[in-house]
């Protein structure tokens, strides 16, 4: 039957649905609460069936991608939210590992295979659906499962992360609370609706009935403050690189109808930090750093607009309901002011991980807990300071990126180390930097999402080793002045 909340996505009417909701930049147009509605259900009742199904829902920064999204959890589906500029191989690679019951969104026909799909092309108001032949049944898939992210950063990684709608709605609340989101707020929605962080935004928003729009220009793209301006846009999201540029351009083009301006998607510098900090008081804007991993739908922690300045360097207090920890190589609970591993456990944790179709079956297997990766230390009032990773990952652009894939990737050149230097990776060469490196490197980065300028090529006479025979990755740093 279908759920007109869309799985609490999408909260019932409160006699303001005829109050815009959605902004599409394609045409400058405000969408109802009620339109969007009534599409979504629409869609839901075309694509429901008797068991619960997977659905491959083709991700654009657009108000068609939230119907897909709204419809398939009315329909009581799990959805994946998949990149459709990922490449055909890796696109191929997920159909085959998940083998998905509808693909939904433009080019779900090409992305199936012929004769084995009935594909419905888009009728100007529903998108294009392929849907399986045979895929109706019993289901394979655990009743909670609601929604499928990929895990960030590895080049042709399958491995997905499992949500419920529960988790989601939970964070997509915590968020609207930690940054004063109220039924007047205007989100920009211009990061990838597939990231965590730009899905985020457009739950925690949906859940207050506060306004979307949908921008699918870059930070520096002419017409990019112009479109905010036209939308009245409020809440301005963004990743280390966003505000760099922000900081260097000056927070003046922004309209004034920008009041609120938060970052996630990984560490940013003290000096930015300040410069915002100090752009927003001249406004009367606020500035939130946050904190979070796919695994927690995503947000963990938020440092309070107010607290960042004698808060410098922090990423918050755990979310309201959540609760963050350090404990020790063995899993003790350490002190404030000791350094160790960062757990965090709160209602909007993950279930687990999925690599394969058959691992949608499994229910949950965190408890509501995860071991975050980060090392980090809690202050007395319980502000986290992360100091660096576990393991071995970088975050670039806010997608975490797995040195050991790179590594990999590049081992056909010669012995090379992958270093995290914060918002840069150095590829260090034993020897000398190999000839056809640096385009091996820009072919990585292409694949990888993040500019070819965040690989820095350098080589070493020999990188140190450990007695085991491993790279020692922090004597690496040190040789290179790093």
């Amino acid at each position: 039957m279908t759920d007109p909340t869309c799985a609490g996505l999408f909260p019932e009417p409160d006699g303001t649905s005829d109050r815009p909701l959605v902004w599409d930049d394609r045409s400058g147009v405000w969408r109802t609460a009620d339109d969007i509605r009534s599409l979504s259900l629409r869609l839901a009742q075309r694509i429901e069936q008797p068991g619960k199904q997977l659905v491959f829902l083709l991700a654009t920064n657009a108000p068609e991608t939230l119907v897909g999204l709204l419809a398939a959890s009315a329909a009581g589906h799990a959805v994946a939210l998949i990149d459709p500029t990922l490449s055909p191989d890796r696109l191929d690679d997920l159909v085959r590992d998940y083998r998905p019951d509808l693909v939904i969104g433009t080019g779900a026909g090409a992305l199936c295979q012929p004769g084995n799909w009935n594909v419905a092309p888009s009728d100007g108001v529903f998108p294009e659906i392929a849907a399986r032949i045979g895929a109706t049944g019993p289901s394979d898939i655990h009743p909670d499962l609601g929604l499928l992210l990929l895990t960030s950063g590895t080049t042709g990684s399958s491995k997905f992360v499992r949500l419920s709608w529960a988790a989601v709605t939970a964070n997509a609340r915590q968020i609207a609370a930690s940054l004063a989101i109220t039924r007047e707020s205007v989100a920009i929605a211009h990061l990838p609706f597939h990231y965590s962080y730009g899905l985020s935004v457009i739950t925690s928003h949906l859940a207050m009935g506060a306004r979307i729009a949908f921008i699918d220009d870059a930070l520096t793209s002419p017409t990019f403050w112009d479109k905010v301006a036209d939308c009245g846009g409020s809440h301005f999201p963004g990743v280390p690189f966003h505000y760099r540029v922000l900081t260097r351009l000056g927070l003046d083009r922004a309209p004034s109808s920008v009041t609120c301006f938060t970052q996630a998607g990984g560490h940013l510098e003290a000096l930015t930090q300040t410069t915002m900090i100090a752009a927003c008081e001249k406004r009367g804007a606020r500035f939130y750093v946050m904190y979070g991993q796919t695994e927690a739908s995503p947000r963990m922690s938020c440092v309070p607009s107010d607290r960042l300045l004698d808060k410098l360097g922090s990423v918050g207090l755990a979310m309201p309901g959540g609760r963050l920890s350090i404990i020790d190589g063995e899993g003790r609970p350490l002190p404030a002011g000791e350094t160790g591993g960062v757990v965090y456990e709160g209602p909007n944790v993950m279930m687990g991980y999925a690599t394969c179709r058959a691992d949608l079956s499994l229910g949950d297997t965190t408890g509501g807990r995860i071991e975050t990766g980060d090392l980090g230390r809690l202050d007395a009032e319980g502000f986290l300071f992360l100091s660096g990773r576990a393991a071995r990952f970088a975050k670039i652009a806010g997608l975490r990126l797995s040195l050991d894939d790179m590594e990999r990737q590049l081992a056909g050149l010669g012995t090379v180390a992958c270093l995290d230097l914060g918002e840069r990776i150095a590829v260090v060469f034993e020897g000398d930097v190999p000839e056809g490196a640096k385009e091996q490197a820009r072919t990585l980065a292409l694949a990888c999402k993040i500019p070819a300028a965040t690989f820095q090529l350098r080589a070493l006479p020999e990188i140190p080793r450990k007695t085991s025979g491993k790279m020692d990755y922090a004597r690496a740093k040190e040789a290179l002045n790093v």
